[in-house]
């Protein structure tokens, strides 16, 4: 039996670790491509909604809240599928992060942090929503006019920080940051690098696009971001991540 080389761990612990990174990465899977499904998910629900509630800014609030009250459910589903993507967006943070992490730790982590802190953000906000519009459906045809024009002040309240700064600033930058970092040690496939700095890119468009009012970018954002490179970019992980899982040794 060979003595233990000074300095160097256990080998029991190095097994420890490989074990906890394979449950990470088995569950990074699962969570990234709940976050990819999620957001398929909205864009199918985006489309099916009447187009007075798909941002048109010629739809002024008392037209929105009358349509909505009449047709409400693939409305109210939209904001669900935002709930389950900020969710498993927690699950998949840490899985990612991990994929890159030698690369850059401090930069990962700051990064991460704030791509933590952005996906909470983004269920919690669309949980205060839907609970606000069902709350606001059951009577809003009936009401009174000075409750409707109540409604009309305070509906988009409930969103934490305005101008998408979290859910789309924060999650942009740690997309961005991992993206380059991948690219830095060939730590993921190359054009997956590129997917994700087309997804970062997006993601700060969004953040430019609602804090001017700058509709062409709110459109490349919602539109390229999150119908197409964001559910691409998730799933491509996930794929990697259970990859990872099966074979991290």
């Amino acid at each position: 039996m060979s003595a233990r080389v000074p300095g160097t761990p256990p080998r029991r612990l190095l097994l420890q670790d490989v074990l906890e990174h394979r449950s990470i990465f088995r569950a990074g899977a699962i969570a990234a491509a709940g976050v990819a499904l999620s957001y398929l998910a909205s864009a199918t629900f985006a489309v099916m909604m009447p187009p007075e509630l798909q941002g048109r800014p010629d739809v002024g609030p008392h037209q929105f809240w009358t349509v909505l009250s009449a047709d409400p459910a693939a409305h109210l589903l939209f904001h669900w599928s935002w709930v389950v993507a900020g969710l498993c967006g927690l699950g998949a943070v840490p899985a990612i992060c991990l994929l890159v992490w030698r690369a850059s730790p401090g930069a990962v982590m700051w990064s991460g942090g704030a791509a933590f802190l952005g996906f909470a953000v983004l269920a919690r906000s669309h949980l205060m929503e839907q609970a606000w519009d069902r709350r606001v459906i059951a009577g809003y045809a009936n009401a009174d006019p000075a409750y409707q024009q109540a409604v009309h002040v305070v509906a988009g309240l409930a969103l934490d920080v305005p101008d998408g700064l979290l859910t789309y600033g924060a999650i942009g930058t740690w997309v961005a940051v991992v993206s380059v970092a991948a690219l830095r040690t060939a730590a993921l496939p190359r054009p997956l690098c590129w997917v994700g700095l087309a997804t970062a890119g997006t993601y700060l468009a969004g953040v430019a696009g609602y804090g001017l009012q700058i509709r062409p970018l709110i459109v490349l954002s919602v539109g390229l971001g999150g119908f197409v490179l964001a559910p691409l970019w998730y799933g491509w992980l996930a794929m990697v991540l259970r990859r990872r899982a099966v074979t991290d040794s």
